[in-house]
């Protein structure tokens, strides 16, 4: 019992550390009026450029140090690199706190799922990979309700949200069992070429499924001041929809694979392009709220998905270099989400929030489409051969 909830509590702090204080970044631009709207979104995105590098430093340590050790020291630096922004006197301090941050989540996140398989399988890995979904989403709701009221007041005082990993590492110290060092091996089987190829297109689908659902945190509290849909206080209930929905997914997760079976995937796909269409095409707190939780439990079934199908196809000693190629995917497509949104949205027109909301909208039902004829395409093929 105690095994599970050190492992669901490192969970909680891990995907949306970058997006805990969205709702605090209408305050920090007004903190920093010096400061371009491009530097401002990237409080938001800039860790998860440093994420990357450090999900292989994270890989390569364990097999020099017990997984709990690198856990530890990963929480000391998600605590000063987090709380830190607190103390930010430029916009350049506060990026660079950032960084830090991302290279705290860089040694937590491969981790935190990869020692999922360490101590389950079967049906209860699938479960358990639901749950750490459903914590991931349980981080962002509180820490993004927690940081809307806090800005309210400071935006300063946001950034204490992160202070919650001093009791994190509490609970990881007195209870997570010490694995024994992973061993490191260069033996090549002959479907290592077929498995790298599955893993890099778990990868791709990853990375854009975050592309997408980055834009909630990243754009959200701007486009709701620019169609005058909520005020700042707000921020910290509506945006964090998404992790509600999310949350609710990652519970159900198991459920709903045996309600939708082959459908599951196209379905997920299909939850996404309706909450970004009520986004997008409604404009009323309401509806918008309504999407963003839609669109949340969509992703929220869709993340652990793709972590178990990592788990199925790799072997367990490879497990923590595929955990980590799938989550530097996760965090570059964090970082590349206003990027590449934007400039989507300048081949279309002006560059707006609403715009990169309606194309958001319309990619994902596209997507769900394609996904049910894939799906139709592959049943009809399995019963011509039987």
């Amino acid at each position: 019992m105690f095994k599970k909830i050190s492992i669901l509590a490192v969970s909680i702090i891990t995907v949306m550390a970058g997006a805990a204080i969205s709702p605090a970044l209408g305050e920090i631009q007004a903190g920093f009026p010096d400061a371009s709207e491009t530097l401002v979104k990237l409080i938001n995105t800039f860790h998860a450029l440093w994420v990357i590098p450090f999900t292989f430093v994270s890989s390569w340590l364990t097999t020099k140090y017990p997984k709990k050790n690198i856990l530890l020291s990963g929480l000391v630096l998600y605590v000063l690199g987090g709380f830190g922004g607190a103390f930010a006197p430029n916009i350049y301090f506060l990026l660079a706190t950032r960084a830090l941050l991302g290279i705290s989540v860089g040694l937590l996140m491969p981790i935190s799922t990869s020692i999922v398989s360490d101590f389950y399988d079967g049906e209860e890995k699938i479960d358990m990979m639901g749950k750490v979904s459903a914590s991931n989403q349980i981080g962002g709701i509180l820490s993004m309700s927690a940081a809307g009221l806090l800005a309210a007041t400071n935006w300063r005082y946001a950034f204490s949200v992160y202070l919650i990993a001093i009791f994190i590492f509490i609970i990881v110290a007195r209870f997570l069992p010490k694995l024994p060092v992973e061993t490191k091996s260069n033996e090549k089987t002959a479907g290592e070429k077929t498995f790298n190829i599955k893993i890099w297109g778990l990868a791709l689908a990853m990375f854009t499924v975050f592309v997408f659902m980055y834009s909630i945190p990243t754009n959200m509290a701007l486009y709701l001041t620019e169609h005058n849909i909520a005020d700042t206080e707000a921020f910290g209930f509506i945006i964090p929809l998404s992790t509600v929905g999310g949350f609710f997914g990652g519970i159900l997760l198991r459920s709903f694979k045996h309600l939708l079976k082959d459908y599951l995937v196209p379905i997920q796909v299909l939850f996404m392009g309706i909450g970004f269409s009520l986004i997008a095409f409604t404009r009323m707190a309401t509806t918008v709220s309504i999407g963003i939780l839609i669109m949340g439990l969509g992703v929220g079934t869709l993340i652990p998905t793709i972590y178990n199908a990592v788990s199925n196809v790799s072997d367990q000693k490879n497990m923590m270099r595929s955990m980590a190629i799938v989550q530097t995917f996760l965090y570059l497509g964090q970082f590349m989400s206003p990027i590449l949104l934007d400039n989507i949205a300048r081949l279309f027109g002006e560059v707006s929030n609403a715009l990169i909301y309606s194309i958001s909208a319309y990619a994902a039902l596209i997507g769900a489409i394609l996904l049910f004829i894939l799906v139709l395409a592959r049943k009809k093929k399995n019963s011509t051969i039987h």
